[in-house]
C-alpha cells in the first residue's frame, strides 16, 4: 500500500531518541533524567507532519489516493492528565491533500477528523517518556472545485493509533516525534450527482498514515 512508504522514514525518527536514552544516566544533566511526574493537569498539545491515504472507498468511487494523494496535516489536543501515566481527552485535524489522478487540477482536497483519545506514558517520571495513545471518532474529506459544487465524504474514524516519544523540556513542555495511523470508513456523500447526503453501497475500510512533530503543555495540576 502506497501508505506504508512514510513508515521507514517516520521511525527514522525515533530511533536517535531511544538511543540516545539509553546511553545516558540518570543524573540531571543527562539527556534522560529525573523528573516529577505531572498529575491532575490540563494539557494542550499540538502536532504538524505529513499524511498519506490509500485504500477502496466503496460505492464505486474507486480507491482513496485516486482522489487525495500526499499532503499536510494540523492537530490539536485537549484533554487532562488524570495519572501520571494516563490521558484522556479530544482531538481534532485538519488537512490539505494533493490532487489524486482522477481529480480535475482545479481541485482542492481538504480533510478534518475530531473524536475521543486515551494516551498511555511508560516513563512518566522521566525526560524521555515513550507513549502510545488511541482514538476513535468522526471523518471527512471535501473536494472543492474551482467551480461547481462540492464533494463532501462522511464517515467514522474506526480507530486511530499513534506513537511517539516525549522529550519533556521541562515538567511543563515536551516534545515528540510521532508515527501513526488510522483506519477510516465513509459512510455518505454529497456530490454533484445527489440533491442531498445519500449513502454509500458496499462501504470499504480505507486507512491513513502520519508521520510529524508534536509538541505538549501542562497547565496547572501536581508535581
Amino acid at each position: 500500500m502506497q501508505t506504508l512508504k512514510l513508515l521507514p522514514a517516520a521511525l527514522l525518527l525515533l530511533v536517535p531518541t531511544f538511543a540516545s536514552a539509553q546511553s545516558e544516566s540518570e543524573d540531571a544533566s543527562a539527556f534522560d533524567h529525573a523528573l516529577a511526574p505531572v498529575q491532575s493537569a490540563f494539557e494542550l498539545g499540538v502536532a504538524a507532519g505529513y499524511n498519506q491515504g490509500g485504500g477502496k472507498l466503496g460505492g464505486g468511487m474507486g480507491d482513496l489516493q485516486d482522489l487525495a494523494s500526499a499532503g499536510g496535516n494540523v492537530e490539536i489536543d485537549v484533554g487532562a492528565r488524570i495519572i501520571p501515566n494516563l490521558s484522556v481527552g479530544l482531538y481534532g485535524t485538519l488537512s490539505q491533500s494533493a490532487k489524486g489522478d482522477s481529480v480535475n487540477t482545479s481541485t482542492d482536497i481538504y480533510g478534518a477528523s475530531a473524536g475521543i483519545q486515551a494516551t498511555w506514558h511508560f516513563r512518566p517520571a522521566t525526560s524521555v517518556d515513550p507513549f502510545v495513545n488511541l482514538g476513535t471518532g468522526w471523518r471527512a474529506m471535501w473536494l472543492n472545485p474551482s467551480s461547481g459544487k462540492v464533494t463532501s465524504l462522511q464517515g467514522l474514524q474506526l480507530a486511530r493509533l499513534q506513537v511517539g516519544v516525549d522529550y519533556r523540556l521541562s515538567q511543563d513542555i515536551a516534545i515528540a516525534p510521532i508515527i501513526g495511523g488510522a483506519l477510516d470508513m465513509f459512510v455518505s456523500q454529497d456530490s454533484p450527482m445527489t440533491s442531498d447526503y445519500t449513502e454509500i453501497q458496499n462501504k470499504k475500510v480505507n486507512f491513513t498514515g502520519f508521520a510529524g512533530i508534536a509538541g505538549r503543555f501542562d497547565l496547572g495540576g501536581k508535581r
